[in-house]
Formats: C-alpha cells, sequence, structure tokens
C-alpha cells in the first residue's frame, strides 16, 4: 500500500473514531432529561447542533479519505505498472 494511502486510512480512522465518542452524548443528554419537558437551555440550544454538525462532517470527511485511499492506491499501482512497462 502506498504511503499517501496508509496516511489517509489513518485519518479516516481518527475522524470515525470522533463521530463515534460524539455519537453516545448526544441520546445521553435528552435521556438524562428524565421524560421532563424539554426548555430552552444552553445544550439543547446551542452545543446539541453543533455537536451533531460536527459529527456528520467527521463521517463525512472519513468517507472521503477511505475513498482518496483507494484512489491513491489504484494510481500508485498504475504508475508502477506503467513505469515496469518503459523499461
Amino acid at each position: 500500500m502506498d504511503k499517501t494511502a496508509k496516511k489517509c486510512i489513518v485519518w479516516a480512522i481518527v475522524c470515525f473514531i470522533v463521530a463515534a465518542i460524539i455519537h453516545p452524548i448526544l441520546p445521553l443528554s435528552v435521556a438524562s432529561m428524565g421524560g421532563e419537558p424539554v426548555e430552552f437551555n444552553f445544550f439543547f440550544g446551542i452545543v446539541e447542533p453543533i455537536l451533531a454538525f460536527i459529527q456528520g462532517v467527521f463521517f463525512a470527511i472519513g468517507g472521503a479519505f477511505v475513498g482518496a485511499a483507494v484512489v491513491v492506491n489504484w494510481l500508485a499501482s498504475r504508475a508502477s505498472v506503467a513505469t515496469t512497462h518503459l523499461l
């Protein structure tokens, strides 16, 4: 595997882990209300939408890194095949 493709995979894993860490925070906050009506507070008004946005962004970037790793690895293998045929 190409060195750049390995870096892309590592960053994809980091992005997926960050998004996975954020994932359980959101339902726990709702469950901690215990059935009480949700009032506007700092968490539900500001922090929760920001965390949901960050989670979505990190999942998307992680997927893009996986795709980039596949493309880079394919291009690197094609480039090595092309150089061996030229020699």
